[in-house]
């Protein structure tokens, strides 16, 4: 049931009469909302027919009088009967509100300088509770509630004989079958449900900076990441902080993801969110069952989407705070991996289809094909799948004299613009698709993929060196460790001719004036890596690079007897890559005459 309609029950149950008169209670998983319900929805209800609420924590209770301890010092008022009537001692409580349990009650009369000792059922009969409901929270967290048969008997002392109505807020219902006082003593239970609406536009949105210009629904967007989580009212407050963080990000009105994707993909992160908050994740499951895995593989899935942002998230397990940078990168990995395909990709698409049917189309309906091409090559936000496609409907077009010759550079520009955006684009991956495509798509398409990836390989060099001009512009004992990294960097991802771009004088001068660990980085790149060179048409100019590195270093010199047994070994290591590398050279050149 949910808030609205438990508000009306209970409403009904304050016009019960004392006669036969019996409790109520409100059950539902832990950290779902119930005491937030209890002091915002329903407090304010009752306000509005005249009832106030009681709200008592049981939490660490052990007996009945601390019990009513805790309900009078809850400010309840005193009828004006007695209140008028009553002796020096109840006039004085009427005027100093008794703030908490029976110790201190025993010390403010004593302050009045009254010498009396009173135990709180005295004062039952004095308290005006027609119009109160007095709603015991925490249950579970007193061991004077957990006996039942004790608890219960003091509640149904409360509203059978002195007319309380009492709301008992608990995890889980209370067993008839098991204990015969619970029929006694308690009317109905209400099993409650979190409205994640109200929860939501009261407890959450008024605490989230929202971005500018958001092109999908964003509030149903965080609802569903709330509902696809264990609804914990604590762990969803704790959690919005982290929330904020990812509604800042910049991915997240990245118009190059579709807003659907980017939308699930926010629901999802918060759902993880509000589950690392209450200190739970997904765990791995066990595949060891290849027909389980088989017919549900739901599991592994959720659990590697969890992998993708759980670094991130882990503080939220353990209670601590976020890292706002580390939300933003992970957020940004977890969207694109979740949306590979851009809404560029789909309008591209979209496009194929309908050039499928282009022997049934009319002249307006390929022109207007044309327009929604052309605006996709404008933006250049489209993936590299769909580089050949596109070229093919482009020269189709031009071919059929929709568009002019001069779409061909504008087409150029825009693969280029797309190959700069796409982050899994560079030349080696350009030459791949290149030779897998073999001629599929003609010569003319593959004309313009290759000067594509001449294009992509010149920007690629030129921002090789520099980067490298930038990190050499003063050599010290270190340099060797960064020469080192970067040319390992090259080799592995498969732009060794970029090593070439390093000054031999830079490399010599690292070797020269390098410590013992940056000499031996080297000595490790060079002994084990530059044999692995990749590039055959650079071979020599490499061979030409290393002896050049090699000259250098026998006019230098060393700076120390150790320094020069690691530049011997250096200089060995060019003298055995210098050997294979020539032969590779001269065998590709034997086979390229060969072929001629």
């Amino acid at each position: 049931m949910q808030a609205q309609e438990i508000t009306e029950a209970i409403k009904n149950y304050m016009q019960c009469d004392a006669i036969g008169l019996q409790a109520l209670v409100l059950h539902g998983e832990w950290g779902s909302g119930k005491t937030y319900y209890c002091e915002k929805d329903l407090k304010a209800a009752l306000k509005g027919i005249d009832v106030k609420t009681c709200r008592v924590s049981l939490f660490g209770v052990s007996d009945y009088d601390e019990v009513l301890n805790r309900v009078i010092a809850s400010c309840l008022p005193l009828s004006d009967k007695v209140a008028h009537g009553a002796g020096a001692a109840i006039s004085a409580l009427v005027k100093n509100t008794i703030k908490a349990g029976s110790s201190i009650l025993s010390e403010k009369i004593e302050d009045l300088g009254i010498q009396l000792t009173l135990k709180p059922d005295l004062l039952l009969p004095l308290l005006d509770m027609k119009k109160v409901l007095v709603i015991f929270d925490d249950c579970e967290r007193s061991r004077f509630a957990q006996d039942d048969r004790v608890f219960l008997g003091f509640v149904n002392n409360m509203v059978e004989n002195h007319g309380w109505h009492v709301l008992l807020v608990r995890n889980k219902p209370l067993s008839f079958e098991d204990e015969s006082s619970v029929e006694k003593a308690i009317m109905r239970q209400i099993l409650f449900e979190p409205d994640l609406h109200t929860l939501y536009q009261g407890l959450v949105k008024p605490k989230l900076q929202f971005p500018e210009h958001i092109d999908f629904d964003i509030d149903d967007a965080i609802i569903d990441g709330i509902k696809g989580s264990a609804i914990n009212v604590r762990a969803l407050s704790r959690s919005i902080p982290t929330i904020n963080c990812v509604l800042g990000t910049s991915v997240l009105v990245d118009k190059t993801v579709k807003s659907y994707g980017r939308a699930q993909a926010l629901s999802d992160f918060i759902s993880y969110a509000v589950l690392a908050s209450t200190g739970n994740t997904p765990k791995k499951p066990d595949t060891s069952n290849k027909a389980v895995n088989m017919i549900d593989n739901s599991k592994v899935i959720e659990y590697e989407n969890y992998l993708l942002v759980s670094k991130a998230l882990a503080p939220l397990t353990e209670g601590g705070k976020v890292s706002p940078g580390a939300i933003e990168n992970s957020f940004k990995e977890f969207v694109l991996a979740k949306n590979p395909e851009s809404s560029a990709d789909l309008e591209a698409q979209d496009i194929e289809n309908q050039w499928f049917a282009l022997p049934w189309l009319e002249d307006d309906q390929v022109k207007l094909l044309a327009n929604q091409l052309e605006i996709i090559l404008t933006e250049g936000q489209y993936s590299l799948t769909w580089f050949y496609k596109i070229i093919r409907i482009a020269l189709n077009l031009i071919d059929l004299g929709f568009w002019n010759d001069s779409f061909r550079e504008k087409l150029l520009e825009s693969l280029r613009l797309a190959a700069s955006r796409d982050p899994k684009c560079n030349a080696a991956v350009l030459r791949q698709e290149r030779a897998m495509a073999n001629d599929f798509y003609g010569m003319n398409a593959d004309q313009i993929m290759d000067e594509l990836i001449s294009n992509v390989e010149k920007e690629e060099s030129e921002r090789a060196l520099n980067r490298i001009s930038l990190e050499l512009s003063d050599v010290d004992g270190d340099t060797g460790n960064t020469l080192s990294d970067l040319f390992k960097e090259a080799m592995q991802s498969g732009y060794s001719r970029t090593i070439l771009n390093v000054p031999a004088e830079y490399v010599a001068a690292s070797i020269y004036e390098g410590t013992a660990a940056s000499q031996m980085s080297l000595h490790s790149f060079f002994n084990r890596n530059i044999k692995r060179y990749s590039d055959g048409q650079s071979l020599t100019e490499a061979v030409e690079w290393l002896r050049s590195i090699d000259d250098r270093l026998v006019k230098a010199g060393s700076k120390s007897r150790m320094g020069q047994l690691r530049t011997e070994w250096i200089r060995n290591d060019f003298k055995e890559a210098i050997e294979e590398m020539d032969e590779r050279a001269q065998r590709i050149s034997a086979d390229s005459d060969t072929d001629m």
